[in-house]
């Protein structure tokens, strides 16, 4: 059976509550904790602020399996050429591990951002690699895990596939840094379940389970895709995995009616549950 996780991103026009409730309406016992405006923006949540919010999860008996904050769009990027726009990324990060702590979860997503398309690749990616290194003993210290994502082709020239990933965490070697599966930069890259599971093994700390159209980076509630997610079952149990999977809901298409799009998703997994 599987563990699914709502996320919040696709709720972000009405209330952090609404979003709370409406997991617990739908039938799901966890979240995945989208970390931006006008919810909970790390950089401007004080330590009350940060308390209440696990107050309100903690109420409605929710778990919260990873806080993701908002850092892929400007001005967060920790592969950054310019000097202190990615010193103001790594601290922003700092705070964020110090919130994921301070909510009680262990599992903070993390992406290396990107570098100028014009300049050397293997540039931009020892700034990446040296930012998250510093972050990795950041989390060690506080008891956090960060998960590293890839991002697609469209969102970056860096971590994009599952051999860039795997590289990357070879070479940052942490025992604080794991690595995520995202179902649609994985299909963008023809990479598979199987061959994550083979890589990483239980380092593989957590799954964003989306629909795509296999050409895009469009995140799509399920059944609004061409991705089998019968398919994707039977990758999961072949490869052991027994985590959440979360639905990552990304699109203004999903602004009005949220919820309609997350109970649409999980008809479509009913076969999962």
């Amino acid at each position: 059976m599987a563990k699914i996780a709502n996320m919040n991103f696709h709720y972000q026009r009405y209330p952090l509550d609404y979003f709370l409730d409406s997991t617990v309406k739908v039938g799901l016992n966890a979240v995945e904790l989208w970390g931006g405006a006008p919810h909970f923006y790390a950089e401007d949540a004080t330590h009350e602020e940060v308390k209440a919010v696990l107050k309100e999860i903690r109420r409605r008996e929710l778990e919260l399996v990873c806080f993701t904050p908002e850092q892929c769009i400007y001005p967060i990027n920790l592969s950054a050429k310019n000097d202190v726009l990615r010193a103001r990324s790594i601290e922003y990060f700092k705070k964020c591990i110090s919130v994921a702590s301070s909510l009680e979860t262990s599992l903070l997503l993390v992406t290396v951002g990107y570098g100028f398309y014009n300049e050397p690749a293997e540039e931009a990616w020892a700034r990446g690699r040296d930012s998250l290194q510093i972050l990795a003993e950041e989390a060690g210290k506080a008891g956090v895990v960060l998960a590293l994502e890839p991002m697609s082709r469209f969102g970056s020239n860096l971590i994009t596939s599952l051999d860039t990933l795997s590289r990357m965490h070879k070479e940052v070697n942490s025992p604080h840094m794991q690595v995520l599966l995202d179902t649609i930069p994985m299909m963008l890259s023809g990479d598979s379940i199987e061959a994550y599971g083979e890589t990483f093994g239980d380092e593989l700390a957590h799954i964003h389970f989306l629909d795509g159209d296999g050409k895009t980076s469009s995140h799509l509630a399920w059944g609004q895709g061409v991705f089998s997610p019968e398919a994707f079952a039977e990758s999961l149990k072949a490869i052991h995995y027994e985590k959440y999977l979360t639905l990552e809901l990304i699109g203004p298409q999903y602004n009005w009616d949220p919820e309609q799009a997350t109970i649409d998703s999980l008809a479509r997994l009913a076969f999962m549950r």
